[in-house]
């Protein structure tokens, strides 16, 4: 299928949506503003027209400097339309890295509100460039009638950035073919309804906000972005909001728990819990169970690189499902494609002995293409006529599922956002002016932080404006050694400096 054919297709589900349902509330808005389908579509429409400046950049990719709302789900859609890639900007993010993904991406306009439009004008430095998605005149512009057509622009549908271990976030580029086949895929897998309420708590630069946002607005349900402060308290946005289908990493989930919910917040609306990000181990998996009681748990994977997620598996309470308490990652979707790459080459999942161990390589119409950055080290593989994607993660295959043992590299999860250790201590080094400096991700198995080992005093206070990283990369804990221990090879031992950190607890 032709990329133009997927990007149509895209529309013309949305727009089978809208006539169906025009009247049913497509978002609910964390002030409790909701926007039906028909005005949904009628938004898109007019930032489309907005967008759609020669001027400016016919083709050239769009940045998003907004906020979790329906304004941000409408700007994608118009960018959708106008076959222009969109580039979520976090506005949480240091003005330095947001500089750089604007310069590698090629953005020629950014979409903010009237409470981004300062930070996005100083961005791009012309207000010209800017279309401001809550400004009355654009409330008043004219439909454009062109919207459900497809402009064919190019092949990427959106391009986020993820952790680079040269010290530069890396752009992965999206295709509307990599989408297309994703939002086919995950709803053959686990059924959305039309009157389902989803919930949105993922920053729109973590890919696991597609999957929120498409699979939600695909099937006439609704949305209902939450608020920074809803994710201190989440059970409480649950219960305010009758969410019936929960997305989150499952250290999100955690929160919910440790907050303890009460008899009126035991989450009985949710019927569906999906988790993606990081490990869900079985322990949390059937404590979220007991809470949510009406739920059904299931554990999905996949990298940005191979759109969101490719393997999903059920959770119930059985020990065959779960490996050293973490709950299998389950099988492929349809059309998508496993492997293990072993010492004795590349072996296909439904090939492979029971038992075996190797890197998981993937392949399918979910797999990108290969990195903005043509000149990064290449991340495929090819065997025969399959081009695999590496995902540098360590997996067995068991009883025809596959179960994920860890990483291979330094690169980590935490939060559910990958971290690339090289990248930390590359930026700290600037940062800091330290050579001697390492960065672990503590505890070693599940991390829940990140911990700076420093041989000399530092000054400053490590935060993301000072640091030029966004905050989940900054780390907590600032450790004085005497110097960086080293294993017998001479390179830096990092099991020593997680038995450090326990010690100095």
């Amino acid at each position: 299928m032709s990329s133009q054919a997927s990007q149509q297709l895209l529309l013309s589900c949305l727009q089978h949506v809208v006539q169906q349902h025009g009247a049913a509330v497509a978002v609910r808005e964390p002030d409790g503003a909701t926007v039906t389908y028909d005005d949904f579509a009628l938004l898109a429409s007019r930032l489309r027209r907005a967008l759609d400046q020669p001027a400016v950049g016919s083709r050239e990719p769009i940045g998003l400097l907004l906020e979790r709302s329906g304004s941000a789900y409408a700007a994608m859609w118009a960018a959708v339309s106008l076959g222009r890639p969109y580039v979520p900007l976090n506005p949480s993010y240091p003005r330095s890295r947001l500089a750089d993904i604007i310069k590698q991406s090629g953005i020629s306009q950014v979409v903010a509100t009237t409470k981004t439009a300062t930070a996005a004008q100083e961005l791009v430095g012309d207000h010209h460039r800017l279309v401001i998605a809550d400004d009355p005149a654009l409330a008043m512009a004219e439909r454009d009638d062109e919207f459900w057509q497809a402009r064919d622009g190019g092949a990427v549908a959106y391009i986020l950035f993820t952790s680079g271990s040269t010290g530069k976030p890396k752009g992965v580029p999206i295709s509307y073919g990599n989408l297309w086949a994703f939002a086919e895929n995950m709803a053959a897998t686990i059924a959305y309804r039309e009157n389902d309420v989803c919930s949105q708590v993922c920053e729109l630069s973590f890919d696991f906000s597609v999957h929120e946002i498409y699979l939600a607005l695909l099937a006439g349900a609704t949305l209902c972005p939450a608020r920074t402060i809803d994710l201190f308290n989440p059970a409480q946005y649950v219960e305010r909001n009758g969410i019936t289908v929960w997305i989150s990493v499952p250290s999100l989930a955690r929160v919910v728990l440790a907050n303890g919910p009460t008899i009126d917040e035991r989450l009985d609306s949710v019927r569906l819990s999906i988790f993606n990000g990081e490990a869900l181990t079985a322990r949390l998996a059937a404590a979220w169970q007991q809470t949510a009681a009406n739920t059904v748990v299931w554990n999905t994977y996949g990298p940005t690189e191979c759109t969101v997620a490719v393997t999903a598996q059920q959770w119930h309470d059985d020990p065959e499902l779960e490996e050293a308490d973490v709950v299998s990652i389950g099988t492929a979707f349809p059309e998508c494609r496993t492997a293990l790459g072993t010492n004795d080459g590349v072996v296909v999942t439904e090939n492979a002995s029971d038992g075996l161990v190797g890197e998981l390589l993937l392949g399918g119409p979910q797999r990108f293409d290969g990195y903005l950055d043509a000149t990064l080290t290449s991340p495929f593989i090819v065997d025969g006529d399959t081009t695999w994607y590496r995902t540098g993660d360590r997996v067995r295959w068991r009883q025809q599922r596959l179960y994920h043992l860890g990483r291979l590299d330094h690169q980590v999860k935490i939060g559910g956002h990958r971290i690339e250790l090289l990248e930390v201590e590359h930026q700290l080094r600037e940062c800091i002016d330290r050579d001697e400096i390492a960065v672990i991700a503590h505890p070693k198995r599940h991390p829940t932080e990140l911990i700076l080992f420093v041989t000399a005093p530092i000054d400053a206070k490590l935060s993301a404006e000072t640091s030029g990283l966004p905050a989940y990369m900054v780390p907590k804990r600032v450790l004085p050694v005497p110097s960086l221990p080293v294993n017998a090879h001479g390179k830096l031992d990092r099991d020593r400096l997680h038995g450090l950190a326990e010690e100095m607890a």
